[in-house]
């Protein structure tokens, strides 16, 4: 059983060219639009997120718009600033969970499950993954965690309370709390 709270991914179709890793398919819109719809046929899909990018309106109808299937743009912040939180974070974050890790993969995603394991730190920016390397469905993974983000269930030692506290001003004196 998954804990509540987990993301669950069962599926993916990553689009590469047969052979070629990090060489994509080069589909149009209107085509990756097509193939979502046929892998979606009989689901009920109620939320997607995806890059930011595909929603830029620069010079022409945007990516998002094309697609002809509903996203909402994903936060793609890959590490963050000031110690808040970042997307790879996020991601390493849900691997660890509480007791049981808060991020699952079927079979069926062999290729999250072939490269988010061989990412490589990015060697000016250790805290981030060289993007030189094959990142797109780890990229697609982080996007998922920074829409559902998870904070670990922190406890602490609470001290049981002493209603009676000595009166730091006066040596013998005694107050109730």
């Amino acid at each position: 059983q998954f804990p509540r709270g987990a993301l669950i991914k069962y599926r993916e179709w990553y689009g590469m060219k047969q052979g070629s890793p990090n060489v994509g398919l080069k589909l149009t819109a209107e085509e990756v639009g097509k193939g979502i719809k046929e892998r979606e046929k009989g689901e009920k899909v109620d939320y997607g997120v995806l890059d930011p990018a595909a929603f830029a309106e620069d010079g022409g109808p945007s990516i998002a718009s094309r697609l002809g299937v509903f996203f909402r743009p994903a936060d793609n912040k890959r590490v963050a600033r000031n110690g808040a939180m970042g997307g790879w974070d996020q991601l390493r974050q849900r691997l660890k969970g509480d007791d049981k890790p808060m991020l699952y993969f079927f079979s069926t995603c062999k290729d999250t499950i072939r490269t988010l394991p061989a990412l490589q730190h990015d060697s000016v920016k250790p805290e981030d993954v060289d993007t030189e390397g094959e990142d797109h469905a780890p990229d697609e993974t982080r996007y998922a965690c920074m829409s559902r983000p998870w904070i670990k269930t922190v406890t602490t030692e609470r001290k049981p309370i002493d209603r009676y506290e000595r009166n730091e001003r006066e040596e013998d004196s005694w107050r109730v709390a």
